[in-house]
């Protein structure tokens, strides 16, 4: 009769997770597991097809974590600054996730994309917007909170929370107005000093 596994899948994604938190994502290896597991590179490949099956199973779990963190967000109002308050509180206490999943080579933005067009969504229909109209929101505040976010993944303590949400607030309610009043934005051109 063979000898039952000693680790899991979950184990063994669960160990994968604990070394990204810790040193990144690049520092996942075989070997790199098998020490946080106590154990030989061996056991992984019983239960994986190979370190790439690994590595997706760890970036699926970290994915997981992520919208569990975001449930409930579109509860709030307006559910986009809750959203980029997580957003940024997720960059802070768990940088190195962060960066795997949303700045690496691999990265599937797409996730947090996703939930922020549905908070967006709920906050368009909460201030009277079109489609069009909240489109235009997203697309101006998106890059806002994935911009703080990232910086705040080296360097969480040059932005406060409070800092956090006052930036969020005068972002979208300068946006709003924008939005509301109609009038287009004028696309201001940088002159050489000499010249103005």
């Amino acid at each position: 009769m063979p000898r039952q596994p000693r680790f899991s899948k979950d184990d063994i994604v669960a160990a994968g997770l604990r070394i990204v938190r810790t040193s990144g994502f690049e520092a996942v290896s075989a070997r790199a597991l098998g020490k946080e597991l106590g154990t030989s590179s061996s056991p992984m490949f019983t239960m994986f097809k190979d370190m790439n099956e690994v590595m997706e199973a760890i970036r699926m779990a970290a994915e997981k974590a992520f919208v569990a963190r975001m449930k409930g967000v579109t509860d709030y109002f307006p559910a986009f600054k809750e959203f980029g308050l997580r957003l940024v509180a997720f960059a802070k206490e768990d940088p190195n996730v962060f960066q795997m999943l949303f700045l690496g080579k691999d990265a599937r933005p797409e996730i947090a994309e996703n939930i922020a067009r549905e908070c967006l969504g709920s906050v368009g229909q909460g201030y009277g917007l079109t489609s069009e109209k909240a489109g235009i929101l997203f697309r101006q505040m998106w890059p806002v909170a994935c911009g703080i976010a990232a910086l705040c993944v080296r360097h969480p303590e040059n932005f406060p929370n409070e800092e956090v949400s006052r930036t969020l607030s005068y972002h979208f309610y300068g946006i709003m107005s924008i939005i509301k009043s109609g009038e287009e934005v004028e696309d201001v051109k940088p002159l050489e000093m000499s010249k103005i």
